[in-house]
């Protein structure tokens, strides 16, 4: 081998030996005193303007329908993320969140509802995947009311997840901001 190569690879395996022992160091990381996790995050997913948490009732029915009486379908890889993180036996379909996240410009679009920030909205949805309720959390006009089940009328049916012998009632609670 001639020196000159030699010398190449010492300083490329020196220079390494310095990096390794010094490395670099972009930004500061904090540790988490708490090993909490924070209320709302759980049970709980984000997208764009909107937020959809899985809220544990103890007073729903425990009755359900049964894994055999449902239509069964496979799940994107989307579905059972929402499925996941929303900690539910059941799930919306992929294009749900961005058919809701549309709405905001016609829900807040007169002028009392365009005074609003966000409008929660708690969703029932029954044994069988069907919203089959919704109410609204707070105080809002007539219109912004009939805007909201206009909107929800056109939601889809939840999908079950595979993997439950039961499927119950549960509710979610929907955040829409402008």
């Amino acid at each position: 081998m001639k020196p000159r190569t030699i010398f190449r690879i010492l300083s490329f395996l020196g220079v390494f030996a310095v990096a390794s022992l010094f490395p670099v160091v972009s930004g500061e990381v904090k540790a988490q005193i708490s090993g909490e996790i924070p209320e709302s995050r759980i049970n709980s997913i984000n997208y764009n303007k909107l937020s959809l948490r899985h809220i544990v009732d103890q007073d729903l029915p425990v009755e359900g329908s049964e894994a055999e009486d449902l239509k069964m379908a496979p799940l994107t890889i989307v579905e059972e993320n929402v499925a996941r993180n929303l900690n539910s036996h059941w799930t919306w379909p992929e294009y749900t969140l961005d058919m809701i996240d549309s709405y905001s410009p016609f829900l807040f679009r007169t002028k009392k509802s365009a005074s609003l920030d966000e409008v929660k909205v708690l969703l029932q949805v029954n044994a069988k995947g069907r919203l089959s309720g919704f109410e609204v959390v707070g105080e809002i006009d007539n219109g912004l009311k009939e805007r909201l089940d206009h909107m929800l009328r056109k939601l889809p049916d939840c999908k079950p997840v595979p993997g439950y012998e039961v499927y119950s009632p549960e509710i979610f609670e929907l955040v829409i901001r402008k």
